[in-house]
């Protein structure tokens, strides 16, 4: 092999290598986002449970979290996924705050249960996938 030959499979391979790297973080980047949600999620179920209703401080506390985390998250993911994807799981958060002011738990609940269903599908669309490398 000439020196020309070498130069171009260490490039390819660099090249390869690179965009290995790009996927995992941003796999890592998409799992962690998401599983931040789906703990909150968890926690909002318990705390209304021991609290015995969504009208208190603690639920309202933890939905606040949930949208602070969320927005944070969501900046970074829409570098790697289309905005219009993921802004549903913003809305439904939002429609949380809404019905804890109301007093709405049936929907509380089926809002938080639409949130985790969410989480559950964009782990399957957003995560690193060896094609995004060729």
């Amino acid at each position: 092999m000439t020196k020309v030959g070498i130069f171009k499979l260490v490039s390819f391979l660099a090249i390869i290598a690179v965009l290995i790297v790009i996927c995992v973080v941003e796999d890592r980047l998409v799992a962690d986002s998401l599983m931040q949600v789906k703990d909150y999620c968890y926690r909002i179920e318990m705390a209304s449970e021991e609290q015995g209703g969504i009208a208190s401080g603690e639920v309202a506390s933890l939905v606040d979290n949930l949208e602070t985390s969320w927005k944070k998250n969501e900046g970074k993911l829409c570098f790697m996924v289309n905005h219009k994807s993921i802004e549903q799981l913003g809305v439904e958060i939002v429609r949380l705050k809404t019905y804890i002011d109301e007093e709405e738990e049936i929907e509380f609940f089926t809002s938080l249960e639409i949130i985790k269903s969410y989480v559950e599908s964009f782990q399957h669309f957003m995560g690193a996938s060896f094609h995004n490398i060729l």
